[in-house]
This record gives structure tokens, sequence and C-alpha cells, in this order.
């Protein structure tokens, strides 16, 4: 089944180049390094290199800790980073500059592939969360190198797509050394996947294990004092299209009962700013961007974030902050982030990406759910003028934050015990 699987890839190569060329007129990065995509490589050979695959930003985010542990390791093996996106990439080196190297994933076509591995040749793999690649596993299981995937989570939707091939997919899954999972139901979904008992532990969600930057504090009084101290602000993170347009009408009702709010508004992908700036000029909003703020807002009511690695110093300033991806089916992001920098998180109902996370944080008061426009005003007036129940509020998040803590102990030394192992002979998978 794998050999009829690339087939269809290498059918499909035509349409998928025509889809990188197109994206690459709206985020140029897409048509920058594209030769990696295919496992040509402008890096030298890296040998005995722990690399680890992050698709995008949330999971380069997640990543974060463990990366910065592996850098601080004594053993002082290189790191290579690979992501699928170019705002993935971006953020890797913001965190982490040149400590580290940079490469794309290639596309899943045994050349590709063979190409990549013979370039990187990696003493272990780790492949954040969820990304199963046949062609990959397989070529990793026969060059005998250790593959983890950490943080590992499996929804129900996504367990559906994979079982349509499960003899596929079970094959790709038993490559898989070890399988971090964060809950037990993830884990049940993996068995039912084809994973094996034995292949799973479950560690629980690296998100929990996240800090604030060193330069946290330092920052946020820069801001605060660029925005105007006095002045009551809020922040949409992460918003994706057909949200901002409900977040600024969410706004123009807080706007009717506290004059001097602000919102600072967070668009998941920085360039879609100018089109966020659009939507603030129909409405008769007076925005600024924020990387040309130079002096405080005076009149303006919003801010639109056009830049990467902003968005936790601006949670740091928020009495409310509104976690995006939940308006719209995009399944919600990770609401931890604003926890920790100690802002309470209001949410739209879709975070099945996020669900045994949002539940807790929920049920213990963290979180308030909305549906609409309105409940989304009422929500941050009622956090702007009641400092006790915002504070309650944030402080249980961080209960529940403090309480999770702990995949990052145990997702490093399954790593470290996988760099470890003495090779034996294997079952075929």
């Amino acid at each position: 089944m794998r050999y009829l699987y690339s087939l269809i890839l290498y059918l499909m190569l035509p349409w998928v180049l025509l889809r990188l060329w197109l994206k690459g007129f709206r985020v140029p990065g897409y048509r920058q390094h594209w030769q990696q995509r295919f496992g040509f490589g402008d890096v030298n050979t890296i040998k005995d290199v722990i690399w680890v695959h992050a698709v995008s930003v949330g999971e380069v985010r997640a990543a974060q800790a463990l990366i910065e542990s592996l850098l601080s390791d004594a053993s002082g093996r290189p790191i290579l980073i690979t992501t699928t996106t170019p705002t993935g990439r971006e953020t890797a080196q913001r965190l982490f500059g040149e400590a580290v190297s940079y490469r794309y994933l290639p596309y899943d076509l045994p050349g590709s592939v063979r190409r990549f591995l013979k370039s990187v040749r990696p003493a272990i793999a780790v492949i954040m969360e969820t990304e199963i690649w046949p062609n990959l596993y397989h070529q990793l299981y026969q060059g005998r190198v250790p593959l983890l995937l950490l943080n590992a989570r499996l929804s129900q939707a996504s367990l559906k797509g994979y079982l349509r091939l499960h003899g596929l997919s079970s094959q790709a899954v038993r490559c898989v050394g070890r399988i971090a999972a964060q809950s037990e139901e993830d884990a049940r979904r993996f068995v039912r996947l084809g994973a094996r008992r034995q292949q799973l532990s479950v560690v629980g969600n690296l998100k929990y294990d996240g800090r604030l930057p060193a330069d946290f504090d330092e920052r946020v009084t820069v801001m605060k004092n660029s925005l105007g101290s006095d002045r009551l602000i809020w922040v949409a993170g992460s918003t994706h299209g057909g949200e901002e347009s409900r977040v600024l009408d969410a706004h123009r009702r807080i706007l009717q009962r506290h004059t001097h709010a602000v919102l600072l508004i967070v668009p998941r992908h920085p360039q879609r700013a100018k089109e966020v700036g659009l939507m603030c000029q129909r409405a008769g909003m007076v925005f600024r961007y924020f990387s040309s703020l130079s002096a405080p807002l005076e009149g303006a009511g919003v801010v639109i974030v056009d830049s990467l690695g902003d968005l936790v110093y601006l949670y740091g300033l928020a009495k409310a902050a509104f976690v995006g991806g939940s308006l719209t089916d995009k399944g919600g992001h990770n609401p931890v982030e604003a926890l920790l920098a100690g802002a309470p998180v209001i949410s739209g109902p879709s975070v099945r990406n996020f669900q045994v996370v949002y539940q807790e944080l929920v049920n213990a008061g963290a979180v308030q759910m909305i549906r609409t426009e309105a409940a989304l005003a009422d929500q941050v007036c009622e956090w702007f003028v009641d400092g006790l129940r915002r504070d309650a509020a944030a402080e249980a998040g961080l209960r529940v934050i403090g309480k999770n803590r702990g995949a990052l102990q145990q997702s490093l030394a399954l790593l470290h015990s996988e760099l470890g192992a003495v090779e034996s002979p294997r079952e075929e998978p």
C-alpha cells in the first residue's frame, strides 16, 4: 500500500508545487528554501543530530522548553529543527537564533526523504504532536533511527481520517519507538490506529511546562508606556479570518461603556494585518499598526499586531484575553500562554484541539466560554471593573498549570532513554 501511496503523491506533485507558488504571493516565505522540501539542503551533512520536527507556530512553542533543555545538556549534540510553514520557521529562529539549524521537512516522497536523511543523519527523530508520514517513518525504521512522537495527540476527526487508510497508517505507527501521549484518550486512539500498548506512555501536555521569557517584565513595562499606562487593554490573540470582524464588533460594544478601552488584535498569521486594517477602516475605527508605535496611542482604540513573537508580552498587558481559532472552526489555540502572563481567558466554543485543557480550565473558573459578540463584550467589561474576579480567574489558571506540569521531564527521560538504548534486532512493523 505504501507504494501506491507514493505513486499518488508523485502524481499530485504538479498541484502541490502550484499551491506552494500561489501561497508565495501572500506569504513570500513559501518560495524560499523550496529545494529543502525535496530533500536538497543548503546545509552540510550534520552527523549525530537530534532532529525535532514542529510543523508550525504552535508546535514550535510547545517544543520550546524541550529544546532549551537539550541545548543546556552537556552532551552538546547538534539540534536540527524542521517545520512545514514559514511562520513556524521564523518563530523557531526568533526563539533559538544560531544555536540550532533549520530546514523544511521534505515532502513524503521516497527520494526526498532519502536525500534528507542522508544529509541530516539524525541520532534520533522527535515529531511533535501528530504528523504521520509513511515513507519517512519507514526509512527511519529501516535506518535504525529511534523515532519518538512527543506531546502526541490524536483527535477523533484525525483518527477517522487515518482509519480510512488503516493498513498504511497502522504500519507507519508501528515504526515509532515511543509515543508520549497527552492523555489517556489520545493513547486509546493510537491503539485503535494500530499502536502497541508497549509503545505508549501518557505523560501529559508539554504546553503546561512553558515558561515566561526572561525579559517578560521588562518588555511589558516598555509596552505599557508605549500604549499608555492608564488605558484598559484587552487582547484578541491568534485570530483567524471570520473572527476579527466579530472581535471588532465586541470592541465597539465595549467602547460604549469604556471609551478609553484598547483592543490589541493579533492575527495568527501576521501577513493578514493589512486585511484587518481594512476591516477597521470599514467599521470607522481608529487603529494603529504595532510596528509603527513610537508614542502613546492618543485617540486610537485598536492596535493591529503585525509581527511575530510579541503575543506573550501583550497578554501581560491585558485585563482579559480572547484566544482565537475558537469562534471559527479552527479548533482553538493554546490558552496556557495567556494565563502564564496573568490574563484570564475567554474562548469561543471551537476548542477541539485543546479539549482536555479547556475543560479543566473552565471547571476551575480560569476560562469563560462565549458564543456571541455581546457575550464577549460583557465578559471583557466584567473583568475591566471587577479586579477581584479577574484576579481569581487568573490565579485559578496558574493553579491548574502548576498541577499539570511534569510532561517535560518525562519526555526528556524518554528521549535520553532512546538515545542511550543498545540496538537490538526488531521485528518488522
